[in-house]
């Protein structure tokens, strides 16, 4: 209790954005009042005095606040642990280990130790939450602007757009994700690629040989001494060892990436949405079965769209010297499945769809950035999030309509009077 209460905590980030957002809009307001009184004579406009007031409360809070989830106490920095860089580090080195990743994005040892710096040092602990700001801060502006379109002009092909937008977005979110967790799991929070991974129930072996296909090491018709990765994954199934080596076996067979679920990729499709329904169900059955079932769409799909690619569709609609099996199996197969998962979609209900978006929109941005950065470039993410928060609280504060979502009732709720 005595930690989660550190001014350095959640919940004093929470009191000091809340509470100062409410507490210094009077003092702010009068001040303003002052100032234009003394350069300007013309009648004001209490209520633009009132917005620009409520903004600049939110701004100053939202930095105050910034600073205060930024604050690392004295003896802490120390203790930090340094974090592998990629999901597999922690495990044994061997034969088989994951290629390394591009890390173009982080900031490399030679720029560490020029600055003497630790990577406990580095900035960006906030990165989520900025990002989570910035897409809520976006989504309040888009959509004041489409309303006002849509009222002053109102036209079916906008109608259209404004549903179909958050399908599309969500989609390429997903694939964004999906992508990362695949080839550069560093660039997602470790906690979301542990859930991934246990909802996925892909087995290791699989996923470090289409890792190494990726990065080259995995190729067709060459003896590249990787058979045995997958060698050892088709006995354990139950599959004649050559069926994994990649220079007998062009390409490795559906039925492998099936893991022993049988031959038929629509049976697999269907047996891995029960299986995510269940994994969903566990957390969600109270509550509501659609989520489940939305969830276990989003890995059959996944699940599917690489068969389709890699077998059932894909060789038929490019001939093989045009996109060859080590094409599919070093990126298209699994690019396929991540654009075919976020179709899943669908399933949930149209309100709720704009909920779930604005839920992966920040996780999907964060793969495009460096998750940890020189402590000299947090003024950038400082400005970027007290603009953005303030946004959002002064939106709440103006019409609590536009901040939409759960979040938009929370902010209601604390900020109305």
């Amino acid at each position: 209790l005595r930690q989660a209460l550190a001014l350095h905590r959640f919940p004093a980030f929470c009191a000091a954005l809340v509470g100062g957002s409410t507490l210094l809009q009077i003092p702010v307001q009068t001040s303003l009042q002052l100032l234009l009184h003394a350069f300007s004579s013309h009648h004001l406009n209490t209520r633009v005095i009132r917005t620009v007031s409520r903004f600049l409360a939110a701004l100053v809070s939202a930095s105050i606040s910034f600073r205060l989830l930024n604050r690392i106490p004295p003896g802490s920095a120390s203790s930090t642990i340094n974090l592998p860089m990629t999901d597999l580090v922690i495990c044994k080195t061997g034969s088989f280990d994951a290629p390394p990743e591009d890390d173009s994005l982080e900031v490399d040892q030679a720029t560490l130790e020029a600055k003497s710096l630790s990577r406990a040092d580095l900035a960006g602990r906030t990165i989520d939450l900025t990002l989570f700001a910035v897409m809520r801060a976006l989504d309040v502006a888009l959509s004041s602007v489409l309303e006002r379109t849509k009222a002053a002009s109102p036209s079916p092909r906008l109608e259209a757009a404004m549903k179909g937008t958050p399908i599309t977005l969500f989609c390429l979110s997903a694939a964004t994700i999906m992508h990362a967790w695949f080839y550069s799991p560093a660039r997602l929070p470790q906690t979301y690629n542990r859930w991934i991974s246990a909802a996925a129930e892909l087995d290791r072996r699989l996923l470090l040989a289409l890792r190494h296909a990726r990065y080259g090491t995995w190729t067709y018709g060459k003896e590249t001494g990787m058979a045995p990765l997958l060698g050892s994954m088709c006995r354990d199934y139950g599959l004649p060892e050559e069926r994994g080596d990649p220079a007998k076996t062009i390409p490795i067979p559906c039925e492998l990436v099936h893991m022993g679920r049988g031959k038929s990729c629509e049976k697999h499709a269907l047996v891995r949405f029960w299986k995510g329904w269940l994994f969903a169900a566990k957390m969600y059955t109270p509550l509501q079965c659609i989520v489940s079932a939305f969830l276990g769409a989003f890995i059959a799909f996944f699940y599917y769209g690489v068969c389709l690619s890699r077998t059932r569709l894909g060789p038929k609609l490019f001939a093989s010297k045009t996109v060859t099996p080590q094409m599919w199996d070093s990126g298209l197969c699994v690019l396929g499945g991540c654009l075919f998962c976020g179709t899943s979609i669908l399933f949930e209900h149209q309100r709720r769809r704009l909920e779930i978006l604005l839920f992966v929109l920040p996780r999907a941005a964060a793969t495009w950035l460096p998750r940890r950065y020189l402590p000299e470039h947090r003024w950038k993410e400082h400005l970027v999030f007290a603009v953005s928060a303030a946004t959002v609280i002064t939106a709440a504060q103006e019409s609590p309509r536009r901040v939409r979502g759960v979040l938009g009732k929370v902010l209601s709720e604390v900020l109305t009077p």
